[in-house]
């Protein structure tokens, strides 16, 4: 494994924060099952879909009806982790599911996945998002959690391309998605909103190693 370059630590931690993304740095996995948990634990509870049948809270600011149950979809996890991660949840009212995710298009509380690695230039992170539900718990969750391990920051665009042609050139379907902060647009009227299309927060745990 590269040896960790602390400068680029610093330079992605720095550049991730000017686009609205919290960093945290986290010594092991189990600490940031923890930190996800906490963060679900802690946020507003996503809105229903009109037609699911599950238990009703309040209202939510749109006049939907909340979930009382939250949903924490940690996609990549073994065995193991994914049973380490619902012990946690139990009696605080989450959910985890890693699975069947289309299921739950209304929104996810929180999805948990894991960066490839990340561009210190712009504090972006890349993802591989060949799994249909790793893509959907990066996409409909309303917080994303993103694991990047500390060793796998490049410095910019042009030091990963080699990267990027070993996954475009193995004759394979790929999916690959670059993360820069939460969901941002400014289509309607040139006024800026955050959560259109995608998280409403981006929470990247720097791991060591």
């Amino acid at each position: 494994m590269p040896e960790i370059n602390q400068e680029l630590v610093e330079a992605f931690k720095a550049k991730a924060a000017l686009v609205n993304a919290t960093v945290v740095e986290k010594q092991n996995l189990a600490e940031a099952l923890q930190y996800a948990v906490s963060v679900c634990e802690t946020k507003a509870p996503a809105q229903l879909l009109a037609n699911e049948n599950v238990e009703k809270g309040p209202l939510g600011p749109n006049g939907c009806p909340t979930r009382v149950t939250k949903i924490l979809a940690a996609p990549e996890l073994s065995d193991e982790d994914f049973a380490s991660l619902s012990a946690q949840c139990e009696g605080k009212n989450i959910a985890c599911v890693r699975e069947g995710l289309r299921g739950y298009l209304a929104g996810i509380d929180v999805g948990l996945t894991s960066a490839m690695l990340g561009v210190a230039a712009s504090g972006t992170c890349m993802v591989n998002t060949d799994n249909e539900d790793a893509r959907l718990a990066g996409m409909i969750s309303e917080f994303h959690v993103l694991l990047l391990h500390k060793s796998q920051i490049y410095p910019d665009l042009p030091s990963i391309v080699s990267y990027l042609r070993e996954r475009m050139s193995d004759g394979k379907r790929s999916y690959t998605t670059f993360i820069t902060g939460p969901s941002r647009t400014a289509d309607i009227e040139r006024v800026g909103a955050i959560g259109v299309h995608g998280p409403l927060e981006l929470h990247i745990i720097l791991l060591e190693g």
